[in-house]
């Protein structure tokens, strides 16, 4: 119970930052902030894995109201459906690229038995 109320403190505290005028989502915020408590070690990972591994376990569960939500605009959906299947996969495609980018500029001097000797670690 300790990790789940960790979790959903740094929600709200995050959401409650967006809410005094942070230009940034409320759920990125909490993440931003909780990393930083991870990072920093104000918060420990034994704390949370426990809650945050039940969380991924059973995330699907977590999409059931959105795809509800999803149903309800299906007529928006139809009509709209062009331009935002366009726009999933340029952000797909963008993603894709600037990571993919971003992993060979970061990796362009380590050689091939350096990244074995990484993955042994």
């Amino acid at each position: 119970m300790v990790g789940f109320l960790i979790i959903v403190g740094f929600e709200l505290l995050g959401m409650g930052l967006h809410r005094l005028g942070i230009p940034l989502p409320g759920g990125v915020l909490g993440l931003l902030l909780f990393a930083t408590a991870l990072a920093t070690g104000l918060v420990k990972v034994e704390w949370v894995e426990r809650t945050a591994a039940f969380l991924l376990r059973h995330m699907l569960l977590l999409f059931i109201p959105v795809m509800a939500g999803l149903t309800q605009m299906s007529a928006e959906l139809r009509h709209d459906g062009v331009a935002l299947l366009a726009s999933l996969v340029v952000s797909l495609l963008a993603v894709l690229l600037t990571t993919g980018g971003l992993a060979h500029f970061l990796l362009r001097d380590v050689k091939i038995d350096d990244l074995s000797a990484l993955e042994n670690e």
